[in-house]
């Protein structure tokens, strides 16, 4: 079985990716045969014989993840050789082993998986979920309409149907810039818009789990894939990954930035208003 990697590191985000590629080689369907396509504005980063490197302008925030689907659509040629492709968010870390019985779908799946997102344990109904609702974007869902939310750091299944997801998804979002309109959560919108009318693998949110404010998660035996934590001191922080800053943030402005997350999430659980 041959898998292709996708993942895109730009500007500051290649602090990421020695990590992701060595938890992906020791836990992600070790007897596959894996090929990771890197995408990445730095000279660091050199093709072996695991990994070919995509030359790809840094776009900043929010065009990187905007233009996603083009930008990976760029290979899709070479993807063609591959049994399965598997985009993976930068953040991403593999903790334990995914086996391709529990990862891979099928063609009841329709061949595609939807990783779900961990905001739905507090979205009590669709109404709350966070669709894009402009009647004027290609991703509207109207209120009322929709069975989960799906996070978008998780894309692929089957080449021919990644493929296909590849082409809807960049016109979609091509379309609604053409019209000046950015969707709510960019790309994510897109694929949850897409997701809607076709059938998919559930990936629960043990294969895309936060880490945000909880320091044992990983220690969790039913956690497989984490997401880091873009706040912390070692990674500099979301404006210093995103390019909107030079400077990463302090021990100080970390520890005031945790304080006001706390808060927000207490209000959030008691269903008051900010």
């Amino acid at each position: 079985m041959k898998i292709a990697i996708l993942y895109v590191g730009t500007g500051h985000y290649t602090i990421f990716w020695d990590e992701f590629f060595n938890s992906c080689e020791k836990n992600f369907i070790t007897e596959a045969q894996k090929h990771y396509f890197f995408f990445t504005d730095s000279e660091d980063f050199k093709s072996d014989d695991k990994i070919t490197i995509v030359q790809q302008e840094n776009l900043g925030w929010p065009l990187i993840t905007c233009l996603r689907y083009k930008i990976l659509n760029k290979i899709k040629e070479q993807l063609k050789d591959y049994d399965y492709v598997f985009f993976f968010n930068g953040n991403m870390q593999f903790v334990r082993n995914v086996t391709k019985e529990e990862f891979l779908p099928t063609e009841k799946d329709g061949f595609i998986v939807a990783p779900l997102h961990s905001g739905n344990k507090r979205m009590k109904s669709n109404y709350e979920f966070e669709y894009e609702r402009n009647p004027k974007s290609t991703s509207y869902i109207p209120y009322g309409e929709g069975k989960q939310y799906f996070h978008a750091g998780i894309l692929g299944g089957r080449t021919k149907e990644f493929l296909e997801l590849l082409n809807v998804c960049e016109k979609m979002m091509d379309d609604d810039l053409r019209n000046n309109i950015i969707p709510k959560f960019h790309d994510e919108s897109v694929f949850n818009k897409y997701i809607q009318t076709r059938p998919y693998k559930i990936l629960s949110n043990y294969y895309i789990h936060p880490v945000h404010g909880k320091p044992f998660v990983k220690f969790n035996s039913q956690v497989k894939i984490i997401q880091r934590d873009k706040a912390r001191l070692k990674y500099g922080g979301h404006a210093y990954l995103r390019g909107e800053t030079d400077k990463k943030i302090t021990l100080i402005s970390y520890l005031e930035d945790k304080i006001v997350q706390y808060f927000k999430e207490k209000i959030k659980a008691l269903g008051l208003k900010n």
